[in-house]
């Protein structure tokens, strides 16, 4: 507000309508001291106070929305507790809301499919099997569909190399195994997630790679073609 607004308040402040009780000697200009504290009182308004932005939103919402009438039989704690739990399950969702879209924008970039592992596929196989006898579902997933990669590049049907990743993987197998593209490009897609946490392995899942993997050790590869895309997991009815 600007000076010129409290010195107002402070001429109203001693105005002889406001004198009236005082009687009617009392002067219509206010001295100094009466200006101060007409204009400390302006001052002390809750619009000249600071507030913090917690503040502010709470004041926003109380504002512009009944926090108290949520619960109109209820006490007023109620309505407000209502209120509070609310926004922090509509934060919490938030959270996990990005966490999950960093997560699969990580996996989409990628990952080295081996990770500087140089078992051969017969190697990879074993741990498979060792996994899947532990009931270690995702172990057992990973290194077969690991192990299916591996014996295509011993074929000579895809390259192998450094940094490649499982969807790049998955698209070089499905353009070399022809008759079990889908699968290969379901099993690049499976192993992502499975591998970052997206879905809980299960045998069934165990059981479908193992399925594969014998599948393309028996397939008939084409020459090496270009990738073809990569859907996403859960469609074509896979387990």
């Amino acid at each position: 507000m600007s000076t010129a607004s409290i010195m107002s308040a402070a001429r109203a402040s001693a105005s002889p309508a406001h004198a009236g009780a005082r009687g009617v000697d009392a002067p219509a200009t206010p001295d100094a001291d009466e200006a101060r504290r007409a204009a400390e009182r302006e001052l002390a308004r809750p619009e000249y106070r600071d507030e913090s932005l917690l503040g502010r939103l709470w004041r926003w919402l109380s504002e512009h929305l009944n926090l108290r009438g949520v619960v109109p039989a209820g006490p007023d704690w109620l309505s407000i507790l209502i209120v509070v739990v609310i926004a922090l399950a509509l934060v919490t969702v938030l959270i996990l809301l990005l966490t999950r879209i960093t997560r699969v924008q990580r996996i989409r970039t990628g990952h080295d499919l081996f990770e500087d592992d140089d078992r051969d596929s017969a190697a990879l196989n074993v741990a498979a099997d060792g996994a899947a006898v532990r009931g270690d579902w995702t172990t057992a997933i990973v290194e077969r569909f690991r192990a299916i990669i591996r014996s295509l590049d011993e074929r000579g049907a895809i390259d192998d190399y450094p940094g490649m990743t499982a969807h790049e993987a998955a698209a070089a197998a499905s353009a070399a195994v022809v008759d079990h593209a889908d699968d290969l490009l379901h099993a690049g897609t499976l192993f992502d997630a499975v591998r970052y946490g997206e879905v809980v392995s299960t045998p069934a899942q165990d059981s479908w790679m193992r399925t594969l993997a014998d599948a393309v050790a028996h397939a008939h590869l084409a020459p090496q073609t270009a990738p073809m895309g990569i859907p996403a997991w859960g469609d074509g009815g896979l387990p």
